[in-house]
């Protein structure tokens, strides 16, 4: 365990329980992770460039205060680019 720091900053040190269902069309890992991590879990979206007709964003998760870059993904829409950074934290066994 990370030794003098704050409780709130220590996600990767989590032994995550969570079992997550295979993802769906309808209920893919971003509806999942956000069901798991309820009020603690935010989502920092930004555009960072493209073309108009082809922007590319990039997403964040923020758990607890956490700023979790690790799961930092990308995508061609804000939806996009959330839902590979679920699929990161799912898949990682911190949740």
């Amino acid at each position: 365990m990370i030794v003098n720091m704050p409780p709130h900053l220590v996600f990767l040190e989590r032994i995550g329980t969570h079992i997550f269902r295979e993802p769906s069309s309808v209920w893919g890992y971003l509806p999942q992770v956000n069901q798991w991590g309820g009020i603690r879990l935010e989502w920092e979206a930004e555009r960072i460039g493209g073309l108009d007709h082809l922007p590319w964003f990039k997403a964040t998760p923020i758990y607890n205060g956490e700023r979790l870059e690790v799961f930092s993904a990308f995508g061609t829409s804000k939806k996009a680019a959330k839902e590979e950074a679920a699929k990161m934290m799912a898949l990682s066994g911190h949740c």
